[in-house]
């Protein structure tokens, strides 16, 4: 017998620190339902169970006055599961969710009113395998810059006491990007007190020359927010980060660098050169469906 449930009813201080049920997926646990209700967000985190087994669960939060789900739900791919999990969100306005390929079920989802939308497209990189393994999937010109970058002399460290320091350039270039998705300074150092969130750095000296702060998310390492300073841009020093964050992750029998989105529409020069640069690192489009309501 299935039946139903939602985190959102429980006091904050009911659920805090037991790691109930948590998922592989960083986007649909409970250690990132309690970190977005800190941050004052509105979250929707719905569990399907039958008797004592959690089958899958679905975070959404809302944005001016939209829900979204990111990479979700997790568990048993089900049409019934799936079909409780979008009965629960019925009453919310203007959904979006972006689906993992088994959950994109198109019969549950249109009985919901769900129409398909734009696919999303991530970058999934293969970090196994030796150095010149990983350098030999690159594109040549990538892999002379990393190679460039080795030589340079960098530091590579996992160190969330580099903010400060990553984020004034960090700051700078989403500003240039004009990009939405920038994170304020109190955001990630919330964020670089979970367990999965990395804040990788090359050093050089006592300066920071390019960061990314990065999500274990399943057997992935996500990059989710970079930046390069801009002196040492020529030393290729983002490319250094993603070359190192590969052997730490295959260190620790991750599979994979997620680079996040890949802009496959008609792009701009700025995301042209963006798509460049992550497609340099070799690896393999990933595409999660999209359906919204």
């Amino acid at each position: 017998m299935l039946h139903v449930r939602n985190a959102v009813e429980e006091p904050l201080g009911n659920i805090a620190g037991t790691g109930r049920n948590a998922s592989d997926d960083f986007h649909q646990d409970w250690e990132r339902l309690l970190f977005l209700r800190r941050q004052g967000v509105a979250v929707r985190f719905t569990e399907v169970w039958e008797d004592t087994r959690c089958l899958a669960t679905m975070l959404l939060e809302e944005a001016d006055g939209s829900w979204f789900m990111w990479k979700g739900p997790t568990g048993v791919p089900d049409p019934e599961v799936l079909s409780r999990l979008l009965t629960d969100i019925a009453r919310l306005p203007r959904v979006t969710l972006v689906l993992q390929p088994a959950w994109a079920l198109p019969g549950a989802l249109a009985e919901h009113g769900f129409r398909p939308g734009p696919e999303f497209t991530t970058l999934l990189v293969d970090a196994t395998g030796t150095d010149e393994q990983i350098l030999a999937r690159m594109r040549p010109s990538t892999r002379g810059r990393v190679r460039r970058a080795l030589r340079h002399g960098f530091t590579f460290t996992d160190d969330p006491g580099l903010l400060d320091r990553f984020h004034p350039f960090y700051t700078a270039a989403m500003h240039n990007a004009d990009s939405p998705d920038f994170a304020p300074l109190q955001y990630l150092r919330e964020l670089l007190e979970l367990e999965r969130v990395h804040l990788f750095g090359a050093v050089y000296g006592t300066e920071v020359a390019a960061g990314s702060v990065c999500l274990v998310n399943g057997d992935a390492v996500e990059s989710r927010y970079v930046a390069t300073n801009p002196a040492y841009r020529s030393q290729a020093a983002l490319n250094f980060v993603h070359f190192q964050t590969m052997k730490w992750a295959a260190e620790r029998g991750l599979r994979h660098l997620d680079l996040s989105g890949i802009d496959t529409g008609e792009t701009s020069e700025k995301t042209r050169l963006i798509n460049r640069f992550k497609l340099g690192f070799g690896g393999s489009e990933f595409r999660y469906a999209t359906y919204s309501r």
